[in-house]
């Protein structure tokens, strides 16, 4: 029997514990399904802060088992500071923040490292500019009728377009959602993020405890999107509080999806410059970085510590995928027209069986570590009826010297 430390960060996504709780449990039913096997999870328990979510999961198959304490971290009060205000301020607050990184140069350091990101970047100035196209020429049709004060009535509905599709056509568009966010990604990499200091050193603080709780054959640190630039820089400082943490042959670092490159850019991102630095030359930790090409909130096959100016250690392994695989073409024809979705993908179940899998990771028989040495080998270590076949024998020159 195995059994695992999972200590997940989530991206910038607010997500109360009851629907966290159902998409746990969601995930899991189509994960046992998917590959043949059984998976339960406990109640929930929220620490009294809040601050932690923490499941113990059982999974097994014919001829193995795992038990996974699975923690979710949250810092859903830091991204309720950016969400929960009037949608006008969310405007003036996101855009003031994109032409901060365009002033400063951190959007060329975007397309310079991917292009399909510093496209992504300009997504919402190419939505202001949509509304504004479409309020002026609206406003001019009705101010070339020429019935009496036709100018004065076309720019005034001119006016009141441009506001009115700011206001619902940019909520139904995921503009709010945008700007809040490069508003959130300013203030982190200025350190200016209010009480965001201090939730890094309660998160710091609770993988320590979690893990001097059991002893773990595997223990993983993992974060999706931003949640990516929170577990570098808590882990970072549970470093510096406990060193022994790194001497650990079990630790794993796991970022999917990151977003670490949108903050590292920043010419002021100092603090999280200096955690990726700790973190990278931890002799014993394993750090491995899934990309996906079709994801352009990600930075596909970028190194984040070489692109941070760092001096390259062989860290992170980076590894690409396909999320296209990871999906029915039917789910995948629906999710990839919502690129904020489809970015989520990195930690929601498969539908398909593919190697890489975010709970097959978190709860299945097999090591990260090994798991990415096989790569796509891997997908067939599980059986159609759920059982692990091991890991399989090396290919070519490789299987005849382990013969020997």
């Amino acid at each position: 029997m195995q059994r695992r430390l999972f200590i997940h960060a989530g991206g910038f996504d607010p997500v109360e514990p009851d629907r966290l709780d159902h998409r746990l449990v969601g995930g899991l039913t189509r994960f046992a399904a998917l590959w043949g096997i059984e998976a339960h999870a406990s109640a929930p328990e929220l620490s009294p802060d809040g601050r932690a979510m923490r499941w113990d999961v059982d999974a097994q198959g014919p001829n193995w088992k795992t038990e996974t304490r699975y923690i979710v971290l949250r810092w859903d009060d830091r991204i309720a500071h950016y969400t929960k205000i009037p949608w006008w301020r969310k405007v003036v607050d996101g855009f003031s923040a994109l032409l901060h990184f365009t002033f400063n140069g951190t959007i060329f350091r975007y397309f310079a490292a991917n292009a399909r990101y510093g496209m992504f970047v300009l997504y919402p100035f190419l939505l202001l500019a949509l509304f504004a196209v479409l309020a002026f020429f609206a406003g001019r049709w009705i101010a070339s009728t020429g019935f009496p004060l036709a100018a004065l009535v076309g720019t005034l509905f001119g006016l009141g377009l441009f506001v009115t599709l700011l206001r619902w056509a940019g909520n139904y568009f995921h503009l709010y959602f945008a700007l809040s966010d490069w508003r959130f990604a300013a203030d982190v990499a200025q350190g200016k993020a209010p009480g965001f200091d201090d939730c890094l050193d309660e998160f710091a603080g609770e993988v320590l405890a979690a893990v001097r709780q059991a002893d773990y054959d595997e223990i993983i640190l993992s974060g999706v999107s931003l949640g990516g630039v929170v577990m570098a820089e808590t882990l970072a400082r549970a470093l510096e509080r406990d060193p022994s943490l790194g001497r650990r042959k079990n630790l794993v670092f796991l970022t999917i999806g990151s977003s670490i490159l949108k903050i590292g850019l920043h010419p002021r991102a100092v603090s999280l410059k200096k955690a990726v630095a700790r973190v990278s030359v931890e002799p014993d930790l394993f750090w491995i970085e899934y990309q996906s090409k079709v994801d352009p909130i990600n930075f596909f096959r970028t190194n984040p510590v070489e692109w941070m100016g760092l001096p390259a250690v062989g860290r992170p392994i980076v590894k690409t995928i396909r999320l296209r695989e990871t999906l029915k073409p039917e789910e995948y024809r629906y999710l990839k027209v919502n690129f904020l979705r489809l970015h989520r993908q990195f930690a929601m179940p498969n539908t398909r069986r593919y190697f890489y899998d975010f709970f097959l990771i978190c709860f299945g028989p097999m090591p990260l570590q090994q798991r990415v040495e096989l790569g796509a080998r891997a997908t067939a270590t599980i059986g159609l009826d759920g059982s692990y076949r091991g890991v399989p024998a090396p290919r070519g020159p490789a299987r005849a010297a382990a013969a020997e």
